[in-house]
């Protein structure tokens, strides 16, 4: 066996083993390879498998085998496949330019978040953002938590085998971890803790520990060459940056593929990006979070008239209310808008599966 035939096999286990803090995921979907959709120019259309019609295509769609493209005379599309090469299309119709032999790009699947876990009430005390239920590359990651209300000042530890570190933050919700402050080592588990008073810590948070470790050396050299690998396609900064985030969610890296999203959509505004933030918010556990980042994608969706986008964030948003926040009312209303999107694509399936959610839900 190849040592590239190795790495994508490794890959593709080692997504589902990233999160050494979260319940095993046995769902199959959380695996899918991405092949992702870079650039669109002109009029292009997608049928999947399971659909009768077409739908607009559009940035950050991924393909899958099956799936059968259209563009008119002068139109223009790239995709990047799950092995990081960039595929360019002309006019005519076919289907999916990528193969399987090496999955190096996962597609993150954010409703995979155990429904039974609390949501903290807004303010009440802090909660980790980041990082938390990730891998991390810098041994100085980013330090982040929500804000509480009337909260002068936030006492942060950073605690792991044979490391404590302390720092009393005013007013602010972040802080880097210092150079001078003892080196994360690799492999080890660590965790963010943010008290406010006795009654007020992140340890109030429902659940198992949200904790953190660095990236062993070896799968470091790897994220960084695939990284490279993306960086020297040509592709500007928005999908470029897109893309990493993809394969440090295929890494386990999730607080810095966050990072990085959140940064690029700064100036690269679109329905793919914050619909994957969504995902990678559920992927930790922070459902408000992935609730915002769901309607914002929703909203620039139907701005684009992106068929399929609006359809994903309708029912990631039909999973949060209905199984997290125990909203029945907007779990059904998302449930018929999605029902009535899906019919204008023809897919049955999907028509299907939500019309089961709703009956469930009265």
């Amino acid at each position: 066996m190849s040592r590239s035939v190795r790495v994508g096999i490794f890959l593709s286990l080692m997504f589902l083993a990233a999160l050494p803090f979260a319940t095993a995921q046995s769902d199959g979907s959380a695996t899918q390879p991405a092949n992702i959709v870079v650039l669109v120019q002109g009029h292009a259309a997608i049928k999947r498998k399971n659909w009768t019609g077409f739908a607009p295509l559009a940035f950050g769609a991924n393909l899958q085998a099956g799936d059968l493209l259209r563009l008119d005379q002068s139109s223009v599309a790239k995709v990047v496949c799950a092995d990081l090469k960039l595929h360019d299309l002309g006019a005519g119709m076919m289907g999916t330019p990528c193969t399987s032999s090496q999955e190096l790009l996962r597609r993150p699947d954010g409703s995979l978040l155990r429904p039974t876990r609390g949501v903290p009430a807004d303010g009440l005390f802090p909660v980790i953002v980041s990082p938390r239920f990730t891998k991390i590359l810098s041994e100085h990651p980013l330090l982040r938590w929500t804000e509480v209300k009337d909260a002068f000042t936030y006492h942060v530890m950073v605690r792991g085998p044979e490391l404590i570190w302390t720092a009393n933050v005013p007013f602010k919700t972040e802080i880097q971890y210092p150079d001078n402050a003892q080196k994360l080592e690799a492999g080890q588990n660590y965790k963010l803790i943010v008290t406010v008073d006795e009654e007020k810590t992140s340890e109030m948070e429902s659940g198992p520990g949200h904790g953190f470790s660095v990236l062993p050396s070896k799968e470091r050299k790897i994220v960084l060459e695939e990284q490279k690998q993306l960086e020297h396609l040509g592709l500007e900064e928005g999908p470029t940056q897109y893309l990493i985030a993809h394969l440090f969610a295929s890494h386990g890296l999730n607080a810095e593929a966050i990072q990085r999203l959140e940064a690029v959509s700064k100036k690269f505004q679109g329905p793919a990006t914050e619909r994957l933030l969504g995902d990678l918010y559920m992927v930790v556990e922070l459902p408000r979070q992935a609730e915002t980042h769901y309607l914002k994608s929703l909203e620039l969706s139907q701005r684009e008239q992106d068929d399929e986008g609006q359809l994903q964030c309708r029912l990631a948003l039909a999973a949060i209310y209905g199984k997290v926040f125990g909203n029945n009312r907007a779990a059904g209303e998302h449930l018929e808008a999605a029902i009535a999107i899906a019919g204008k694509l023809g897919d049955d399936a999907t028509i299907s599966r939500a019309r089961k959610r709703l009956s469930e839900l009265k």
